[in-house]
């Protein structure tokens, strides 16, 4: 890996952070421009998708998620330092698009999400408090708090 890859990544991800999405959304997809092989291109299109979600720009959140899936199925999660999660990216994107389908009120198509969620049941989840939770399960429990609020 270059470093100037990491350097975009961690630019973006700062800008993130500082709520600069559309600032970080440039610096994914310079990194993407430039190092289309990257084992972070798929790291980064979750990102801008995540970016969009940040601003209520759901659809284009979807696109972004479902261009991981579609070209990068087998990716995994790149663990950086203190990441709690792991697995497949596609699981993480999934789960991505069934909380953009809550923010669009679209509750059986989050329902339909989670049941995809399946297939990723074991080798993809989130660390917390020393249990791993899968996104299936996450899914499910946003689900349940959607329809309870």
């Amino acid at each position: 890996m270059h470093d100037k890859e990491i350097q975009y990544f961690t630019k973006a991800l700062q800008q993130a952070g500082n709520e600069f999405y559309l600032d970080s959304i440039g610096e994914f997809r310079a990194l993407i421009e430039e190092f289309p092989n990257s084992e972070l291109v798929d790291d980064a299109l979750y990102n801008i998708g995540l970016c969009y979600f940040q601003i209520n720009q759901f659809e284009k959140a979807i696109i972004n998620y479902q261009e991981v899936i579609d070209k990068h199925p087998n990716a995994t999660i790149s663990v950086l330092e203190g990441g709690n999660e792991f697995g497949k990216t596609a699981a993480k994107c999934q789960y991505a698009i069934m909380n953009c389908y809550l923010g669009q009120g679209e509750v059986e198509k989050a329902k339909q999400i989670t049941d995809l969620l399946n297939k990723y049941n074991e080798d993809s989840y989130v660390l917390l408090n020393d249990k791993k939770i899968t996104f299936k399960e996450l899914s499910e429990k946003a689900i349940k708090t959607f329809l309870n609020s």
